[in-house]
């Protein structure tokens, strides 16, 4: 009977010091699977660091053959667009986490709606959740490009149904154009907000670029306030 129960408690004991050893590999391995994840976000940051080092490089070799008189306005503004364009869509790409393919239910709820046809930029429209904790907080931002007169028409549509009005900026970039008789604002920028001034309960913009390029932005303010409140406390 001696020998029984101490065969049962030597059992009993090498059971225990297995889940004892498994648990601790499972901890071990969750925390180099995490180190590792850490790295290659690092090692990301890293890398498009980098290239917005080179871009600037580029920006700046441009600029200083312009003051030279080696290019002429007209064709550093072509090198310049032609350099954001290849190196800003690198950067969008390895930047974009969760790209996004269309409105959210939530930014549909406020009225938006999504313009007809354009194409949609999935390099540089990306969204946030607020059911992710990483990330804590609703935000959408839709790029298009196409056509600018259609853009144009579009991005007015789109607004109205919302309520979006113009933006002040905008209003007095057009008055003061029109004042001074220089070169008509192209493109177009409704906001229900004032930039760095005041905010509303969801910040939304629809933009149309000299391009034709159409952004749709909406983010839950109150939200992205209190994440930013979480993460500084987190901070040491």
């Amino acid at each position: 009977m001696a020998y029984r129960f101490l065969h049962r408690l030597l059992i009993v004991l090498l059971l225990f010091l297995f889940s004892c050893l498994s648990e601790e590999k499972s901890e071990t391995e969750k925390f180099e699977n995490e180190l590792s994840h850490f790295n290659k976000s690092m090692e990301s940051i890293g890398q498009t660091m980098d290239l917005v080092d080179a871009m600037q490089a580029e920006v700046e070799r441009i600029e200083k053959s312009r003051s030279l008189g080696e290019l002429t306005d007209k064709e550093a503004d072509e090198q310049l667009n032609e350099l954001k364009e290849t190196y800003g869509r690198i950067i969008a790409r390895r930047s974009n986490v969760n790209p996004a393919t269309s409105l959210p239910d939530w930014a549909k709820n406020l009225g938006l709606s999504e313009p007809i046809g354009l194409t949609l930029d999935t390099d540089y429209s990306q969204l946030t959740s607020f059911s992710n904790p990483e990330e804590g907080f609703n935000s959408i931002l839709l790029v298009y490009y196409g056509d600018y007169q259609l853009a144009m028409n579009e991005a007015s549509r789109i607004a109205r149904a919302a309520g979006i009005p113009l933006s002040k900026d905008y209003k007095q970039a057009v008055e003061l154009a029109k004042t001074y008789s220089t070169t008509p604002i192209k493109g177009v920028a409704y906001m229900n907000f004032d930039p760095f001034v005041s905010d509303a309960d969801f910040n939304i913009s629809i933009t149309v670029d000299e391009t034709g390029m159409l952004t749709i932005s909406a983010v839950d303010v109150a939200q992205m306030k209190k994440q930013f409140e979480n993460e500084n406390r987190k901070m040491p």
